[in-house]
Parts: C-alpha cells; sequence; structure tokens
C-alpha cells in the first residue's frame, strides 16, 4: 500500500528523546483517500487547512489511543495533518488511568485539549509561519519517568528486532524479568498485550516484503513466522483492511 503523494515522517532520534517515535505531515494536493495503518503507537495530531496564502486555518488537535485497525481517510486539496507518533513505552503518559480503555480510541476537539491542557496554549501560540513539529515536541509533559521505562524500551526493541515473532519466554529469558512481569508491564504501560503489538509488527515486516521483494506470499508467510499463507491472510485482513 503506497503513502499518499506529500506524506513526510522524520524518525526522532537518539533514543533519549524517545518521548516520541517520529513526527510526521501531510498535506492535500488533490482530493483523495487513504487507509492508515495500524502500529500499536499513539498519536497527537493538529488537523488544519492550508488555505489559498499558505495560512493555517480550522485548527483541530487530536489524540489517538493505541491504534491495533486501520483508519480511513477522505481528503480534499488544503486539507493536513502534522502528527507526532508518541513511542509506546510512554503511551501512559499520554493516556494516565485511562489507557486500559485507550485502544483504538480518539479523542478531537475540546475533548483533546481537556485530557491534554498543554495543547490549548500550543494552538494559542501557533503562528503562521511556526513549525508545528517544533511545537509539538515542546509538550515535555510526555516525557516518561516510570522506574520501569528502560525495560519497555528493551522489550519494544526485541520485539521489532524480532519481526514480531519473539516469544514471552525468551523477552523474559533476554531481560532477567519473569514472563507475567513483562506482560504487566507491557500491557500497563503501552496498552496493548507484549502479543497484540508483536502481531502489528509481524505484519508490517510481511507487508515491507511484500512490497519490496519478489518472494511469493507462501515464502513470506514462512519467513515472517506465519504458521501458513492463510495465516498470513488473516492478519493482512485484520491490521490492513485488505488481503
Amino acid at each position: 500500500m503506497h503513502l499518499p503523494i506529500g506524506y513526510n515522517e522524520q524518525l526522532v532520534t537518539p533514543k533519549s528523546r524517545r518521548q516520541a517515535a517520529a513526527h510526521w505531515s501531510f498535506i492535500a494536493d488533490q482530493k483523495g483517500e487513504a487507509n492508515i495503518l495500524p502500529d500499536g503507537c499513539c498519536d497527537i495530531i493538529l488537523r488544519f487547512t492550508l488555505d489559498h496564502q499558505n495560512q493555517l486555518t480550522n485548527l483541530r488537535p487530536i489524540i489517538t489511543g493505541p491504534a491495533t485497525s486501520p483508519y480511513h481517510v477522505e481528503y480534499k486539496p488544503g486539507d493536513g495533518w502534522a502528527g507526532l507518533r508518541i513511542y509506546p513505552a510512554n503511551a501512559r503518559t499520554l493516556w494516565g488511568v485511562q489507557l486500559g480503555t485507550a485502544q483504538d480510541h480518539i479523542l478531537q476537539g475540546e475533548t483533546a485539549i481537556a485530557h491534554l491542557p498543554n495543547l490549548a496554549k500550543l494552538l494559542q501560540n501557533l503562528k503562521p509561519n511556526s513549525d508545528i513539529h517544533t511545537a509539538l515536541l515542546a509538550l515535555r509533559t510526555l516525557q516518561n519517568t516510570d522506574n520501569d521505562r528502560l525495560l519497555v524500551h528493551n522489550l519494544i526493541d526485541l520485539i521489532h528486532v524480532s519481526g514480531g515473532q519473539i516469544s514471552i519466554n525468551h523477552l523474559a529469558q533476554n531481560t532477567d524479568h519473569s514472563p507475567r512481569h513483562i506482560l504487566r508491564t507491557v500491557r500497563n504501560m503501552v496498552g496493548l498485550s507484549a502479543k497484540l503489538y508483536a502481531r502489528i509488527v509481524q505484519f508490517h515486516r510481511a507487508l515491507n516484503l511484500v512490497q519490496k521483494t519478489e518472494l511469493s506470499n507462501a515464502e513470506i508467510a514462512a519467513e515472517c513466522g506465519y504458521a501458513d499463507q492463510a495465516h498470513m491472510i488473516r492478519a493482512f485482513q485484520k491490521f490492513g483492511g485488505f488481503s
């Protein structure tokens, strides 16, 4: 699945700044639609309209919970989004006690501001020449100080390096923690189970191989750890909305 023309994304480095994983933007120059694929992360988004004088109008803040389902959007010329993808270990810092019910949940407008009051000041201070990404990155209230934050960083890295194929027992062995502690920590801080997050990572690896290699679907299914091609197709239908 191709990204819409005009979409830009930049990873946030180094790891010490990982309140955010990336910042991204999209401004439409024509009418269209797109499916936004889930990545298990939360986003803070400013939706806007770019008028004929390149001025930002109709600013609307959006906060998303950990995404596990595709989301369909339609757009017309001048529609724009600028977003901050929150690093998974900081999901609880964004959602607090509501993280347990935040999966695939979306807050918009005044509801988003009520949840994250600093958004009101951000919107007030935006000028025509403001860098929205810089303003979003300045939301320091997202900095995670939890004692288990380094553990979650390590767990997320291990899941990605394995392509989503690492078991809970192997995560426990690699971090010298019990499987129960691993399960509880990931759920409490990411907002998803470790298994579900790993399945999303596995899906993205398979999709990348479908798009960028000449391997057959059966070969990709085996490479990515699916039981068979039908298993992979079910994952594509669940996380992508396509087969």
